[in-house]
């Protein structure tokens, strides 16, 4: 059995490798002093439209790599009985660059975790009581995950130095950890974002307390470089992703650039403002995309829309009332709208108090079509170009209307 003492020597190399005869700590952490250009080896694991971005920006910069591999989800049937196809953006995008080469995941999460990384990073790693005989990690070898959509392990972590192994999170940290920080921030109406590097450090379960110990978990890691930017009050989700993914791209290629020619800062642990609450970013669920105009209003309808519309359609039922009996239907809102200040006079003439109650006008936006209003619970209006009833497609909303408005017949909106 090896002793203690031989693996915690072993994990010292692994961190201090280059600290040559140095016992700074502050040089510690920057890991090296040797002027010598040395270019990268970067593992870049992400699926979507983000980490496109990001590795659009890096791929450019050829002078801090000289191998790039990027790690994806492999294609997957969806769809019912599997008819159709899905491909990661990221593989998409792999596949029209030249001297990158591309390493496909296994698709479910139990089998990733037995994952093996691909060579060259493979064969080195930290030290641990059950494999020590490999190299140490190499300070050249990167891993960099940009919205990955997948948990590494720690094993998976061993094979870099934890200088080595950074995040492109979108979002301004400690705020909106979490698999979704774009969608929420815009459903909080946050007047500023950013992005951020990040170390990343082993996913830990909770303690008694039911709280994760102090620099540990999903998106926890130490600050390496940060950038704040302004959120438009009309952004959508896919603006904020094209403005927040090649700003992160920029950001990293910043961070290697420092870290190839020795010059990088030592990351800055996430902080708290006092007073301030940690908001988290949950994966969205349906039941977020669900509008009830008897408990929203149109400004946070409008925010729902904007954020996780182009995953989660706004979803609600439309009644339609006559003297034979009420009909109800579910319906997606499509092409949302606060309404306009210089039509609201026009638009609370005709339409009525209560929340739900509907009508349908020239569309103020563009007044050569026509929009449903909507009126919400603290007497807002919403103004919905598009609705798609069920099983069918996608429809003007002076269509929608002509199809369930009639003689008689009352039309209002809500949730339930």
């Amino acid at each position: 059995m090896v002793s203690c003492i031989s693996i915690y020597l072993r994990v010292s190399r692994c961190r201090f490798r280059a600290l040559g005869n140095s016992s700074s700590l502050s040089i510690a952490r920057q890991y090296g002093t040797s002027t010598q250009q040395e270019k990268l080896k970067v593992l870049f694991m992400g699926r979507d439209e983000f980490s496109c971005l990001v590795l659009e920006e890096l791929y450019k910069a050829r002078d801090v790599w000289d191998e790039l591999v990027v790690a994806t989800n492999p294609d997957q049937r969806v769809g019912r009985r599997g008819s159709q196809i899905s491909i990661s953006p990221l593989k998409a995008k792999v596949e029209t660059l030249q001297d990158v080469r591309v390493e496909l995941i296994p698709p479910s999460k139990a089998e990733f975790r037995k994952w093996k990384l691909p060579e060259p990073f493979a064969s080195h790693s930290c030290p641990t009581e059950t494999s020590i005989s490999s190299p140490s990690p190499l300070q050249s070898h990167i891993i960099v995950t940009a919205s990955f959509g997948r948990i590494l392990t720690g094993k998976h972590l061993a094979h870099f130095l934890p200088t080595r192994r950074l995040n492109v999170h979108p979002s301004l940290l400690p705020q909106y950890r979490g698999p979704a920080p774009i969608q929420h921030a815009l459903l909080n109406g946050d007047e500023e974002t950013g992005v951020c590097v990040i170390e990343m450090l082993p996913a830990v379960k909770k303690t008694l307390d039911g709280q994760p110990p102090r620099k540990s978990g999903i998106d926890a890691g130490d600050i390496w470089a940060q950038r704040k930017l302004p959120q438009p009050g009309s952004a959508t989700f896919d603006q904020m992703r094209d403005i927040l993914g090649r700003e992160g791209g920029q950001l990293l290629v910043k961070l290697l650039r420092d870290i190839v020619n020795k010059k990088e800062s030592p990351p800055k642990p996430q902080r708290i403002d006092g007073g301030s609450t940690i908001r988290p970013a949950p994966m969205i669920h349906l039941e977020d995309a669900q509008f009830d105009p008897q408990k929203l209003t149109a400004e946070q309808a409008h925010r729902r829309w904007r954020a996780i519309g182009h995953q989660r359609p706004t979803s609600t039922f439309v009644e339609v009332s006559s003297p034979a009996g009420t009909t109800k239907r579910a319906v997606q809102l499509h092409d949302l709208q606060m309404c306009p200040q210089e039509s609201a006079d026009a638009v609370h003439q005709r339409l009525p108090l209560d929340s739900g109650s509907a009508i349908c006008m020239t569309n103020p936006q563009d007044i050569s079509t026509m929009a449903l209003f909507v009126r919400c619970s603290d007497g807002s209006v919403l103004c919905v170009g598009k609705i798609k009833p069920e099983g069918k497609p996608v429809l003007p909303a002076q269509a929608f209307w002509n199809g369930v408005q009639g003689k008689n017949k009352a039309v209002r909106f809500t949730g339930h």
